[in-house]
């Protein structure tokens, strides 16, 4: 008896740990898009003045490396 209730309350716990699991998954993939969103829009506002306020007004701060090539969006 013993051993069913632990049985059923390890599946329940099994669950959990799954479900917390694909949560951090998606948080992860909505801050890596966040931030490439966030990237894309500093260099638009780079010609954009609008945009570079809006940017600087929400205390967004990226350093873009204007040494490099530019590289080509996918």
């Amino acid at each position: 008896m013993c051993d069913l209730v632990l049985s059923q309350f390890n599946g329940r716990l099994n669950q959990s740990v799954v479900a917390t699991r694909n949560q951090f998954g998606q948080a992860q993939q909505v801050q890596n898009t966040a931030q490439n969103l966030v990237g894309r829009m500093a260099q638009a506002g780079q010609t954009d003045p609008a945009l570079r306020d809006l940017l600087a007004k929400h205390d967004f701060k990226i350093n873009l490396n204007t040494n490099s090539q530019t590289q080509p969006l996918p």
